[in-house]
């Protein structure tokens, strides 16, 4: 409605609206800092996700993007001649997070889905509102970036509503810190394989075309394809239909788990959760949403 009287709102307010009320839903558990940041650097200005159980947890680091009235993103936005998803990794990798997109969608779309609807989760059904807010690795949307054939589009399909990364099957009320690490750590390496193929796609399709030019053919060069994600992290083969969502992989996420203890949390953030008064790793970031899962 926002997009047809000519007025939405910016991810940024999206963003502050969404977590606001998850500290007021659940403000036993979930804290949030927010910081003040320069007007420069106000312009692809992320947030990032700490949850945690005791001293160990893990963090994602998270850029949001409003879709726009005819279902697509503004993923190759720059930021001082630089990719937003780039700095987005970089941030990432600085911080000690995995780096993940968040779509505001609005209802103009079904998602890809092989048998039922990729936002069922274990306890049921899921609602068409379910996916206004969904996930996926920012990996993935680099992918899309990268091979002009997938798009905006195939970043969609590929993620998943971001509370199916908390929904623990065994308990509806409380989610695990492990299984929803499994479940992070499952889309980031598929958002890995993403990448890594769409590179070869693109480097594949650039060497065809030359050697057309140098035969003197007129053809158009090989479309583009979708990955098979099935493996995570050793994808076997271009397939010519999308990938399944990882959001109904879930189970494999869980099945493929690393059984080691997640590592300590950064001293930053553990003088965050004692309420602290601590400085943003970098001058992008907005606020830091602490979510305590042992509560």
């Amino acid at each position: 409605m926002d997009h047809v009287h000519g007025s939405p709102a910016s991810e940024e307010e999206f963003t502050k609206k969404n977590l606001r009320k998850f500290r007021r839903l659940h403000e036993d558990r979930v804290q949030i800092r927010e910081f003040h940041r320069s007007e420069e650097a106000q312009n692809g200005a992320d947030w990032e996700w700490w949850f945690h159980s005791g001293a160990r947890g893990f963090g994602m680091r998270v850029q949001a993007k409003r879709m726009k009235p005819g279902g697509s993103y503004q993923l190759k936005y720059t930021v001082r001649g630089r990719l937003q998803s780039d700095l987005l990794v970089e941030d990432s990798q600085a911080s000690g997070c995995l780096p993940a997109y968040v779509f505001y969608n609005h209802r103009n779309w079904t998602p890809y889905s092989l048998g039922h609807a990729v936002f069922d989760c274990p306890h049921g059904s899921g609602e068409q509102a379910h996916l206004g807010c969904t996930i996926v690795s920012a990996h993935t949307v680099r992918a899309a970036i990268l091979d002009r054939t997938l798009g905006p589009r195939y970043a969609r399909q590929q993620s998943m509503p971001w509370h199916t990364i908390l929904c623990d099957e065994s308990d509806g009320n409380q989610a695990d810190l492990g299984g929803t690490y499994a479940v992070v750590d499952f889309m980031h390496r598929a958002g890995l394989a993403h990448f890594a193929w769409a590179q070869k796609t693109v480097a594949l399709r650039a060497e065809r075309s030359e050697r057309d030019k140098a035969k003197g053919d007129k053809r158009p060069s090989v479309s583009g394809k979708y990955v098979d994600v099935s493996s995570v992290g050793q994808p076997s083969a271009l397939v010519d239909s999308p990938a399944s969502p990882s959001g109904i992989s879930r189970r494999l996420a869980l099945s493929s788990a690393n059984d080691q203890p997640l590592p300590e949390l950064p001293e930053r953030v553990v003088a965050m959760i004692a309420g602290g008064e601590v400085p943003p790793p970098d001058p992008r970031l907005m606020m830091s949403v602490l979510i305590d899962l042992a509560t």
